[in-house]
Formats: structure tokens, sequence, C-alpha cells
């Protein structure tokens, strides 16, 4: 079976404007980017790209990346983050109300008709929650109310622009995923999933457990159930990293050895995939991480060391541009990859 290739990103590489990243992107062959946004409305349609359009001589900088991006031949995929792993983020007139609230969803239904007015025509995938199983995990009884605001987001997209793929992001190693797709995919076009080494970060769990084709922690177990409840429908592997930190019981030799093992289970499943994204080029500041992630995320975690030290040691370089092994890896599997299609 000859297939065409799946689209390959390092998550949000590169960032516009950013020389650097672009030529990363160039030299790793990357063709694939996923990014981020937030339903920002700080009063009833008062939208985001209208304030910036106000404030001349700023520009929507957001608009001009995506539209490079899709003239370079990116593939693009955007995830909202109004839920995004243990916390929800709605405009502050909205907060308090339930997803399902009548008012709640005549916004959510003018914000999505606007951004996709705007945005739409570059975007090829979008998400509407990140990693919503640990959120729902915590506070079920709104998950019911969600499937509704899931729901209304996809009638408008498929309306307004139905070439864009529509999916929610479920983290693998939270569980209970069949149950949530179960209720969500009549909505959805693809399952979208995270997945990351080691296996647990609040226990004993070594990477080195998630390599090893005979435990029941290997990562292809991990994915291949995600395809297995993906059913009739492709999965988008949004985010996968392998963590490099000591303390993780991990190393930047066991990273590569990740990256080479995964890039053979995508030889194999191709037929199943979308699109894969990499996180992430290089390991995030220890302090300022913390910092940007205060009110994102619960503070237990902020304090977390192995939480921090696994957010912190994911990319393919060190904090300083030195290259990981699983740099090298990278660009190898990607060519290897592309030329044997």
């Amino acid at each position: 079976m000859n297939l065409k290739p799946i689209p390959i990103g390092v998550d949000r590489v590169p960032q516009y404007n950013n020389a650097f990243e672009k030529s990363i992107a160039e030299e790793l062959n990357l063709n694939f980017l996923h990014e981020i946004t937030r339903w920002v409305e700080p009063a009833p349609g008062r939208y985001i790209w209208e304030m910036i359009e106000s404030l001349l001589p700023y520009e929507d900088t957001f608009l001009l990346h995506l539209k490079e991006l899709k003239d370079r031949g990116y593939v693009i995929q955007i995830t909202f983050m109004n839920v995004h792993m243990d916390h929800k983020h709605l405009p502050a007139y909205l907060e308090g109300k339930g997803f399902s609230d009548s008012y709640l969803l005549e916004r959510w239904e003018r914000y999505l008709e606007g951004f996709l007015n705007r945005y739409g025509d570059m975007i090829d995938f979008i998400e509407l929650g990140n990693e919503v199983n640990i959120y729902f995990g915590q506070h079920p009884e709104e998950w019911p109310e969600y499937v509704e605001y899931v729901k209304l987001g996809s009638q408008v997209i498929r309306r307004e622009k139905p070439r864009i793929s529509i999916g929610v992001t479920f983290a693998l190693t939270e569980g209970r995923l069949e149950q949530y797709w179960r209720d969500i995919q009549p909505y959805c076009d693809h399952l979208a999933v995270t997945y990351y080494t080691p296996c647990s970060i609040f226990e004993k769990s070594p990477t080195a457990e998630a390599l090893d084709p005979n435990s029941e922690k290997h990562f292809a177990k991990r994915l291949d159930e995600a395809i297995r409840i993906a059913g009739e429908k492709k999965v988008l592997i949004q985010e996968i990293g392998c963590a490099t930190h000591p303390i993780l019981d991990s190393s930047p030799e066991l990273q590569a050895k990740f990256i080479h093992m995964f890039f053979r289970w995508i030889r194999e499943r191709e037929d199943k995939l979308l699109a894969i994204s990499w996180l992430s080029l290089m390991d995030w500041n220890y302090e300022e991480t913390k910092r940007a992630l205060e009110g994102q995320l619960d503070q237990r975690l902020l304090d977390h060391e192995r939480f921090m030290r696994y957010l912190t040691s994911l990319g393919l370089m060190y904090e300083d541009g030195r290259k990981k092994p699983g740099y090298y890896a990278f660009k190898e599997e990607i060519i290897r990859y592309r030329l044997s299609r």
C-alpha cells in the first residue's frame, strides 16, 4: 500500500518571524503545525482580532503566521484551550455558567462563526478542548454539559467550514478514554490524543518500561488502544514526547531509542493516523515554566519536582541549544520515512 506520508511536526514550530526555528523546521523537514488558541472575548461581541486591528500599527500575527505556513504547504491543527488539562478557561463574563447554558452556547456560536470566518481557510484540524479527560475526571458532573458544547461547536464548524476535521484531545495516560469517546464521537471526525513517557511521574515507573514490548506499559500498546477505540475514525497524535531528566529514570539516550521505535510503529500504522507532533523542540526553563503555568495548572503540580522536571526536559535540544541524541534520531527517522514513500 503506497500511502501519502503523514504530516509530522514539532509542537508550535516554527513560531512567527523566528528565523532560528524556521531553519530548524527546514532541517527537520517539518510540514505540520500544532497551535493553540482560546475563546478570548473580553465583552459580548468584542473579539480579540477586532481589538488587534484597532491598535494600528499592530498586526494579527496569528493570521499572518497561518497564511505563511499554508503557503509553504503546512498542515495546520488548532486546539482550543477552553478546557485544558485540569482547568477550564471561559471569557470572564461567562464565568460560573455551565457549558450547556443557553446564553453561553449562543455566545460560543457567535464566537466560532467569527473565528472561522477569519482563520478557517488556513485550518485543517480543530480540537474543541485539550486533554479534557483530566478535567472531567475531577468534575464528572459537567461532562454531559460539555458534550452539548462540543455538539454545537461541531455543528457550527461543519456548517461554516465543512473541510475542517473536528476532534477533542484526550490524554492517553489518564484513562477513561473509551467512555468519553462513546459520548462525543458522533460530533468528531477524528480522535486526538497525547502520550508521553515516562509512564508515570508520580510513582516509580522508569521510561524503559515504555520501550519494553513485554511490559503492559509499552507505548505501542497504549497507542494501539487509541486506534482500537477510534474505530472507523483516524487518530491524530497531537503531542508525543519523552522526557530525559534522570530524576524520571530516563536519559537522552532513552529518548533517542524511543524515537526510533516510535517511527517503526508509525510505518506499521500509518493508514490509521492523520498527523503527528512531537513536544518539544527545546527544554523549557524550569522557573519560567513554573511562573507561566500559574493559574493554568493546579499549584500542587507546579510544586511537584518530578512533574516539573518532566515538563522541562521533553525537548530534542537542551535549553542552551545543544542537540540531544533524540534530535538526530528524529531527523534521521523523518528522512527515512519520507524516502520510503
